[in-house]
């Protein structure tokens, strides 16, 4: 199960379809649920499960689909979103609907051992029925539309793309005056940023700031097929999240072998190794330190996507996942 409307919840629909092929590539049948771009579920979940007959459901995302699942007979495991471990569980109303959820809940998946700690720490009766089910690192098709090139970005320019959707959590607002900062440094550089409005109001004040700055755009989302290319367009892939579970974009960009800054939280401390294979910065001038010193030494950039794209493929198999995934089921 995936929360809907798809094109809201990019990272969760390309998490649940990963799992759905690999599992089927195991030889399982799986049926996903509330895949859909108009925001509404085709069929119901009851009618669905009574013709599907499953093993186990799972839910990805407990606060949007594991509530669903409050007294089905059928085993039901749930794996959470970033947004599940460091806003809904927080908040006053739908923190507690999130932590019943994870009573209930047969297993729940975790992407990091962290994120298990975290867990066990605000429900205490979730422990023993926690498992890691680390993100696989999937390699994008790269043969999309030419970013630079339809945009008409000379190749010398040094881009910077900050992909993601435009909500609060994404932090997008902390990179807009960016752009200005390092051209005063004599840099030059242009910034991407790329993701379905999720907050409208949010949304809208990020895109009222970038009007007024010259040399970055914000563009509508890209298609999947789109993303492989846009990544290895760019020099760097900026991540300015408050917090993050395992962030899809930092995965897709450093198995494609590109320098990754991001934010110094959660979630990203387990997927990069400052100064090994990426940077992370505590605030906006150590990001625009940051990104000058990559800009001014392109050698120690590709070294770095060299190390982050050997570091996943090593770490991050889709095998992997789907082993420990399997696990989880036979727990539940």
């Amino acid at each position: 199960m995936t929360p809907s409307p798809t094109h809201l919840h990019l990272g969760a629909i390309s998490t649940v379809q990963r799992y759905r092929e690999g599992l089927q590539r195991s030889g399982h049948l799986c049926e996903l649920f509330g895949g859909t771009s108009e925001g509404g579920l085709k069929q119901s979940l009851e009618g669905t499960i009574g013709r599907f007959k499953p093993d186990v459901v799972h839910a990805h995302d407990a606060l949007r689909t594991g509530l669903h699942l409050l007294g089905l007979r059928t085993p039901w495991v749930v794996s959470l979103s970033g947004e599940d471990l460091h806003h809904d569980m927080l908040d006053g109303d739908r923190g507690s609907l999130v932590c019943e959820v994870l009573r209930r809940a047969h297993r729940v998946l975790v992407p990091n051992a962290a994120a298990g700690l975290l867990v066990e720490e605000r429900v205490p009766d979730t422990v023993g029925k926690i498992d890691l089910v680390p993100r696989a690192a999937v390699r994008l098709p790269t043969t999309g539309t030419d970013l630079r090139r339809s945009l008409g970005i000379p190749r010398q320019r040094f881009l910077i793309l900050l992909p993601g959707g435009l909500r609060p959590v994404k932090g997008q607002h902390r990179a807009v005056s960016l752009v200005r900062v390092l051209r005063a440094a004599g840099a030059d550089v242009e910034m991407i940023l790329a993701g379905p409005d999720q907050d409208s109001d949010y949304a809208e004040a990020v895109r009222r700031q970038c009007e007024q700055e010259a040399g970055v755009r914000v563009l509508p989302t890209l298609a999947h097929d789109r993303m492989g290319a846009a990544y290895l367009d760019a020099d760097v892939v900026l991540n300015t999240s408050l917090s993050e579970g395992a962030a899809p974009t930092i995965l897709e960009a450093g198995i494609l072998g590109r320098a990754i800054v991001a934010a110094d939280v959660p979630g990203n401390r387990d997927l990069i190794r400052h100064k090994e294979t990426g940077l992370l910065f505590a605030s906006e001038e150590d990001m625009a330190k940051q990104i000058m010193a990559l800009y001014r030494n392109r050698s120690a950039a590709g070294a770095l996507g060299v190390r982050i794209r050997e570091d996943f493929q090593r770490r991050f198999p889709t095998v992997r996942e789907i082993d420990t995934l399997l696990s989880a089921y036979a727990a539940a």
